[in-house]
């Protein structure tokens, strides 16, 4: 191409893949990828896998107080570019380091104002100086929050009033009603619904100037089961949380058979949310751009597993979400309390990690405890923690391992390794398969080794 695309990537907050309506479907040159997988559970890490092309078990950025050594990608854009944010989530204020390489970086609290801005921008947009556009928008993360209850007026004019309004409740949906927790779903989804009808409407536009290559994707998922403790994100990583929609829509002027390439890669199996500035910056023809974890999504793509992490957060089986270093948002000072106690008693952050390549994904949670001594509470912590998962410890770690089917069990129901009575070498074999390390020690940036070397000086539990 002679002329710079303009690159417009729209990030809706916490839209579960199955709430990506065909909407942003059109009969045009706009794909869907058949599965991306998230870096991260939640939004600080995972925008900064987005942004950096890197994943999260290497750059660790669960807090602001990090510093982040990852590179922003779109440092790597020519200079003639004008790059520019509009974020709707405070997580992202500059303080979260993402702004390296833009131009502007601005946080709106307004829902509508990023949408409007973002329009306003694409409009004007010029060929002679490209637009680097990034929109992030919290609609359907706040489903929980007053303005929520006039997108559900909107999605479902014959119920009006009838949206539940979680509030500080979020975290644990205390003291819900079935009643009230299936209109909690019905909340998400029309805010979900709105954010996806905002992003049609930008992303019409950019379509119909034939100059961008836009992308669609949410940073995370949201958990919406509460009778299995599955519910809002962070502190684990099943796939309601790490599978997210991923839309490209490109210009006419690509080649049919980069296209076809394209669509291709996108249905053949999973991609990683690391993936996308890579396939944006190389459909668009920048050459510069370093090596990192993500790749271009093409025709010349192999399997390969993918890895997620988290490192702050770590919800347990009665709904209560550990907070590692935070400001404890939303806590009763009774669960503030837990919080801390539960806290000193570990010696270092939980380590939660996903490894996933075909139709299998192992789910590893790793404590290194303060009191390496006390078997008791060991196995108290290990009967807390979700998936019904194989507990082994050795020294002062206690690790818990799920192992899913995706195809058999896409919804993760069935850890095989709690039904399966050679669970040890059923773990094995997904280790080796699946390339799985796992810290020597508890320290928080401990060196690695292969999950066969870990477990041979480690003392099988139970299942719980």
């Amino acid at each position: 191409m002679t002329k710079r695309m303009n690159l417009l990537v729209i990030v809706l907050d916490a839209l579960r893949d199955d709430s990506a309506d065909a909407i942003l479907e059109t009969s045009g040159r706009r794909l869907k990828a058949e599965s991306c997988i998230a870096s991260a559970p939640w939004t600080l890490p995972s925008c900064t896998s987005l942004m950096t092309g890197t994943d999260a078990v290497q750059h660790r950025h669960f807090w602001h107080d990090h510093t982040l050594s990852a590179s922003g990608l779109v440092r790597a854009l020519p200079s003639e570019f004008r790059k520019i944010a509009f974020v709707n989530n405070t997580v992202l204020n500059p303080t979260c380091q993402l702004n390296d390489g833009f131009d502007q970086w601005k946080y709106f609290a307004p829902h509508a104002e990023p949408f409007e801005r973002a329009a306003k921008l694409i409009r004007r947009a010029g060929r002679r100086r490209p637009l680097f556009l990034l929109l992030h928008s919290n609609i359907p993360h706040d489903y929980y929050d007053p303005e929520a209850s006039a997108y559900y007026d909107e999605a479902f004019p014959d119920a009006p009033g009838e949206a539940f309004m979680l509030g500080d409740r979020v975290i644990r949906w205390t003291g819900t009603t079935p009643e009230e927790r299936s209109a909690v779903a019905r909340t998400y989804k029309a805010s979900a619904m709105k954010a996806v009808s905002c992003a049609r409407e930008v992303l019409d536009l950019a379509q119909a100037r034939d100059d961008f290559i836009s992308v669609v994707v949410s940073d995370h998922g949201e958990g919406l089961d509460y009778d299995n403790g599955r519910i809002h994100h962070g502190g684990r990583l099943h796939d309601d949380l790490l599978r997210v929609p991923l839309y490209l829509d490109v210009p006419s002027t690509i080649p049919e058979r980069q296209f076809d390439d394209l669509a291709g890669a996108l249905t053949s199996g999973p991609v990683a949310l690391t993936d996308v500035l890579p396939t944006l910056f190389a459909l668009a023809g920048v050459g510069s751009v370093p090596a990192v974890n993500g790749r271009p999504i093409d025709s010349s793509m192999s399997e390969r597993v993918i890895v997620s992490e988290e490192r702050r957060y770590l919800y347990l089986n009665d709904r209560f979400r550990l907070n590692i270093q935070g400001r404890n948002r939303w806590m009763s000072p009774q669960e503030r309390e837990q919080n801390k106690r539960l806290q000193g008693q570990l010696a270092s952050p939980p380590l939660l990690r996903s490894y996933r390549s075909g139709t299998a994904k192992l789910i590893v949670t790793c404590l290194h405890l303060r009191a390496p001594e006390s078997r008791h509470e060991v196995f108290e912590w290990g009967q807390r923690l979700l998936g019904r998962p194989m507990l082994a410890f050795g020294g002062d770690r206690l690790f818990a391992f799920e192992l899913y089917d995706l195809v058999s069990d896409p919804a993760e129901r069935n850890n095989l390794l709690a039904t399966d009575g050679t669970g040890m070498e059923a773990l094995l074999a997904a280790g080796r398969a699946l390339s799985t390390t796992l810290p020597v020690s508890g320290a928080p940036d401990a060196a690695e080794v292969d999950i066969v070397t870990v477990l041979d000086d480690v003392e099988h539990v139970a299942v719980h």
